[in-house]
C-alpha cells in the first residue's frame, strides 16, 4: 500500500500535515518525504534530549533537596506562596505511579516529573523564590567555561 495525502492526514491529522502539503501543493510525494525527513531529524535529537532531561532533573533536584533539607522537597509546594501552582505536576506524577500500583517514593516522584516541570522551574516567576538556590545546579559548567 502506498502512502498518500489522505492516509497521512487521517493518521497524523489535517492540521499537522497542512504545512507540508501547502509547501508542495503539486507534489504529494515530496510533501510526504519532507514530513518523513522531519521525523528522522526529530529522532536524531532523542538521545541528546534524554541525556539533557536526566542531567537537568538530577541537578535541579539535588539543589531543591539542599534548599529544603528534605528528599521530598516537592512536599513544600502546596504551602509555599508562589509555588502552589507547581503542585499540579506532583499530583500528576503521583497518579502515574499509583496507576502502576507502585509506592510513591521521592525518587519515583522525581523521576516521573516531566521535562516541562523542570524547565518551568527556570521561568521568571520563580526568580525570587528558587533561582538563588537553583543557579548552583549550573555552577560546574560555569566554572569550566571560565577556565577554558
Amino acid at each position: 500500500m502506498g502512502y498518500n495525502k489522505i492516509f497521512f492526514e487521517k493518521v497524523f491529522s489535517n492540521k499537522r500535515m497542512e504545512r507540508y502539503f501547502k509547501l508542495y501543493p503539486q507534489d504529494e510525494a515530496r510533501a510526504i518525504l519532507h514530513y518523513q525527513c522531519n521525523l528522522c531529524l526529530a529522532e536524531s535529537f532523542y538521545v541528546s534530549l534524554s541525556v539533557f532531561e536526566v542531567t537537568l532533573r538530577n541537578a535541579l533536584g539535588r539543589e531543591l533537596e539542599m534548599m529544603t533539607g528534605r528528599q521530598d522537597w516537592y512536599a513544600i509546594f502546596p504551602n509555599t506562596p508562589g509555588l502552589t501552582n507547581l503542585n499540579r505536576y506532583i499530583t500528576q506524577a503521583n497518579k502515574q505511579i499509583a496507576g502502576r500500583h507502585e509506592s510513591a517514593t521521592p525518587s519515583k516522584i522525581i523521576a516521573e516529573l516531566t521535562l516541562g516541570f523542570w524547565v518551568s522551574l527556570l521561568n521568571s516567576e520563580y526568580e525570587r523564590i528558587l533561582w538563588k538556590d537553583l543557579r548552583r545546579a549550573f555552577s560546574v559548567y560555569a566554572q569550566k567555561a571560565e577556565a577554558a
